[in-house]
């Protein structure tokens, strides 16, 4: 099988798992607030990483330099991009934050051309366009309302878009030199001990520290934290990380929307929401822009010989 071949399966398979996310987070915040969450979830993929180092010595060499070199790629993802959308759907609805998040694939496009001199051509461009539109037509429809809008909420979901951006171009420049643990085991460190201070703050300032371990009393929540430590936050910055390492930024980026089609169609099998016209008329917009930008080869030698 080609390095493109698994690394187009990696990403699909990223898309899958964070489009099924949102049923655990969902599950999960009946016991634990959204900065416990976190912190719980990072937690568990720092230790299962650890555990993967300890029986695989040499699979991840990490020096002090490396440290170094790789913590500052972590403040795009995951510190910046969950924190900044943490404070951004406390002010506005999901609804107004898919549309604003939804140009994420917009904003990799404009990072990857600027710092990585990446090339696609015109129509590449309207497929990526055709696939925000679905997002953000099915947004809308679900409730979006101007008058209630916020600005800062604004502000925070887009900053949290482009942290995502940003993540996926400087990663793709970190994996020429690091192997995909070696980033993700930094990452995931980094991610537990910045949010893990953030929650023992927070509780110590609600006077309610021994609230921190209560969810785990709730086995709802342990399996709803398993999923998403190990699989949903380990598991998809490996693929995602491995992605970045054969594929161009651009197309890596773009399949963030897919995670949209999956969560809807979970919700409707799981949660047995209801599936409106839109929500078909969306769908295929994502799924055609995005299948229509991968047709195209860009005009350039395969990254991944």
């Amino acid at each position: 099988m080609k390095n493109t071949t698994k690394a187009y399966l990696a990403i699909t398979l990223q898309s899958l798992i964070i489009g099924f996310s949102f049923l655990f987070v969902k599950i999960a915040l009946r016991n634990a607030d959204t900065i416990s969450l976190l912190a719980h979830r990072f937690t568990l993929a720092a230790l299962c990483i650890c555990i993967y180092r300890f029986f695989n010595p040499g699979k991840i060499i990490v020096k002090r330099v490396d440290w170094l070199k790789i913590i500052p790629f972590s403040f795009a993802y995951p510190i910046s991009f969950f924190l900044f959308q943490t404070l951004g759907l406390k002010i506005i609805s999901s609804s107004e934050a898919g549309i604003v998040q939804a140009i994420a694939p917009i904003l990799t496009l404009i990072a990857a051309r600027i710092i990585l001199k990446e090339q696609i051509k015109n129509l590449q461009k309207v497929f990526i366009l055709i696939s925000v539109s679905g997002v953000v037509y099915i947004n809308v429809l679900n409730g979006f309302n101007l008058s209630n809008y916020s600005y800062f909420g604004f502000l925070f979901i887009f900053m949290s878009a482009t942290s995502f951006a940003i993540y996926n171009v400087l990663t793709k420049k970190l994996s020429k030199d690091y192997s995909v643990f070696s980033i993700v085991y930094v990452m995931s460190i980094t991610g537990c001990i910045v949010f893990n201070l953030i929650s023992i703050f927070l509780h110590i300032i609600n006077g309610n520290i021994s609230s921190y371990f209560e969810p785990f009393s709730e086995p709802s929540f342990v399996w709803a934290i398993v999923y998403l430590g190990v699989i949903s936050s380990l598991l998809t910055s490996l693929l995602s990380t491995y992605a970045l390492g054969k594929l161009e930024a651009t197309k890596v980026g773009l399949f963030s929307n897919v995670s949209t089609v999956v969560t809807i169609l979970a919700g409707t099998v799981f949660l047995h929401e209801s599936l409106y016209y839109y929500h078909y008329v969306g769908i295929v917009a994502i799924l055609a822009g995005t299948i229509g930008f991968n047709l195209f080869k860009l005009p350039q030698k395969d990254i991944s010989k």
